[in-house]
């Protein structure tokens, strides 16, 4: 008779040896291994050359019944049982055949799928969505539980539905929004959340304009002004007035004109008006100086002489002078006279504010029995004519008194001034000075012998001098 043997060979899985002889198949099973998710792998080598094939039967568990599961050609050296229950041991035998019939069976060999783990989801929250895995086996709305091989690294993905959004994974080690990546060394189950969204819907209004955005982002208004949020998220909503807008405040689910957070627990709607701006000017005029300041607040003129304001707005100015100078009124912006001036802007409008240097008159009096002239520096006054000046406050005005020809300048009185001497006086208020002027006579002294006399006051030193001139009534 021929002699058929073949060798089984697979290597990390199991070995099978048969050989053929007088058309009886022996053969020697090793032992399989673990294969990939819920099936077994059988190869061997055939050095035969006349089998038909091969019969693989297989049993579930060491007291099972056998039944053939496959058969394979000729040369045929492998086959791979899949579909298996993870964690459950399979045990196969094999025979050859041919047309001279069927060998004995090999010896029993055994192996054990790996173990499978359920990855269950929970949906959470009040919201809706579906949960989806990779490789496939959860469509969470429908099916929620999945078992796979332990070591599997399984990749979740939620979708909210519409009107929902999904906030966040919890177990498996899973965090954040993405994707949920999870490898497989027990059962694990992973919570999703969705919660429902509700929509804030930002409403702008006045004929003037602006922008309105959210954080968290969302909304932005001009383009894009509503936005859906999960419910309870706080969404604060700043406005910005364009460059010709002032923005006036909220209404709706807000109030003021600062920065707004609502907490979004149904549909809300917030309505921001933008109101046109108008500019403000003032102008200084006058000699003098001072200040101009506004209610509500913006100018301070001096340093900031415009501001805008929203159409509408009424503007109250009022003026300082400054400490050497006077208000003396407005004009413009049908304000008038020196009170406050109010305003009610619709347009631009400019107002001047007149300041002028304050001034004091000094007058002189002339007094006694004789006469002179006083002058003044810087000029004003020439006293004879004109004795009387107005002078910028703080002004310092020297007086200087000339006697005419038979008088004498015997003093000043008034203004801080005493003696004959120039006097000066600083003006901060009005001021009258008095130059007094005494007629003179001359006393003559006549000598006979030799001597001299001499006179106090002085004027005579008789011998040199023999008369001299004095005021009247002069002792």
């Amino acid at each position: 008779m021929s002699r058929l043997s073949v060798r089984l060979v697979s290597p990390g899985k199991f070995c099978l040896l048969a050989s053929l002889i007088s058309g009886l198949l022996v053969a020697l099973v090793g032992f399989p291994m673990q294969s990939d998710a819920a099936q077994l792998s059988l190869s061997w080598t055939d050095t035969s050359s006349n089998e038909d094939g091969f019969s693989v039967e297989r049993k579930t568990g060491t007291g099972g019944t056998y039944a053939e599961i496959a058969a394979v050609g000729a040369n045929v050296t492998s086959y791979t049982d899949p579909n298996l229950t993870g964690g459950t041991t399979y045990c196969y035998q094999v025979r050859a055949f041919n047309t001279a019939g069927d060998s004995p069976y090999s010896n029993e060999a055994c192996g054990t799928t790996p173990q499978d783990l359920a990855l269950v989801v929970v949906r959470a929250g009040s919201g809706s969505g579906t949960v989806t895995s990779t490789p496939a086996g959860i469509t969470c709305g429908a099916d929620c539980s999945e078992p796979y091989a332990s070591g599997t690294v399984v990749t979740l993905t939620a979708t909210p539905a519409a009107g929902s959004v999904f906030t966040g994974w919890s177990g498996g080690s899973c965090t954040g929004t993405g994707s949920c990546t999870v490898a497989l060394t027990a059962a694990t189950t992973v919570t999703a959340t969705f919660t429902p969204t509700v929509t804030l819907t930002v409403s702008e209004t006045g004929s003037g304009s602006g922008t309105v955005s959210s954080t968290p982002a969302g909304i932005t208004c001009g383009t894009s002004c509503s936005a859906s949020y999960a419910s309870g998220t706080a969404v604060t909503l700043t406005a910005t007035p364009a460059a010709d807008s002032t923005f006036t405040g909220w209404s709706g689910g807000c109030t003021g004109s600062g920065s707004c957070t609502v907490t979004l627990s149904a549909p809300t709607t917030v309505t921001a008006t933008f109101s046109p701006t108008f500019i403000l000017t003032v102008s200084k005029a006058g000699t003098g100086s001072g200040t101009v300041a506004s209610a509500p607040a913006g100018i301070t003129c001096g340093t900031s002489c415009s501001a805008s304001y929203a159409s509408g707005s009424v503007v109250t100015l009022t003026a300082t002078p400054a400490a050497d100078s006077t208000f003396t009124g407005w004009s413009g912006g049908s304000c008038t006279g020196t009170g406050a001036c109010t305003v009610t802007l619709g347009a631009a409008i400019t107002v001047t504010a007149t300041f002028d240097i304050q001034t004091f008159t000094l007058a002189v009096n002339k007094s006694g029995t004789g006469d002179g002239t006083v002058t003044t520096t810087p000029v004003g006054i020439t006293c004879g004519t004109s004795c009387a000046w107005s002078y910028a406050s703080g002004t310092a005005v020297t007086l200087t008194a000339t006697p005419t020809a038979g008088s004498v300048f015997i003093g000043w009185s008034g203004g801080g001034c005493t003696g004959i001497g120039s006097c000066t006086v600083t003006l901060t208020s009005a001021t009258t000075v008095t130059a007094t002027f005494a007629p003179t006579f001359a006393l003559t002294v006549s000598e006979t012998g030799s001597g001299t006399v001499t006179s106090t006051p002085a004027g005579i030193t008789c011998g040199a001098s023999c008369s001299a001139s004095y005021a009247s009534g002069t002792v």
